[in-house]
């Protein structure tokens, strides 16, 4: 689970962020933390670390789920950041398609994309987060 430095600077970066989320977000932002905690424990979970060569099936599973989340929040919220947030999460989900499509993509090559849309999509929950806490807490406009 920590057996990296990627891994423990992402487990850093994701609870910070969800912290922030959680402690200043609006309803959508703390749904959105505490889906991406249980989607990044569930990843854990099914992840098969014995052949990376493999499609990830659970994984995929995860990010799919992941993936309806953030588009029900898109249909229902009105906050803005969400949609770029379920786009990169698409493109996670694409990311899974690929290599079920060519077997011949890399297994680096797709860790590594994964962890780009994942970092991307904490980006915008951060940003979300803040946008929320900064237009709650400006004064009311004259």
């Amino acid at each position: 689970m920590f057996s990296s430095t990627p891994e423990r600077v992402w487990a850093v970066v994701m609870f910070a962020v969800s912290a922030f989320a959680l402690w200043r977000g609006g309803r959508t932002e703390r749904a959105v933390a505490v889906a991406n905690i249980v989607a990044w424990i569930a990843t854990i979970v099914v992840q098969n670390r014995h052949d990376w060569l493999a499609p990830q099936w659970g994984v995929l599973a995860v990010d799919v789920l992941f993936l309806l989340l953030l588009l029900w929040f898109v249909v229902r919220s009105s906050r803005l950041w969400i949609l770029p947030a379920a786009a990169f999460q698409l493109l996670a989900v694409v990311t899974h398609a690929a290599i079920l499509a060519d077997g011949g993509v890399r297994a680096w090559t797709y860790v590594t994309a994964l962890i780009l849309w994942s970092y991307l999509v904490l980006i915008t929950l951060a940003v979300g987060t803040y946008t929320n806490w900064r237009g709650a807490s400006a004064p009311p406009a004259r």
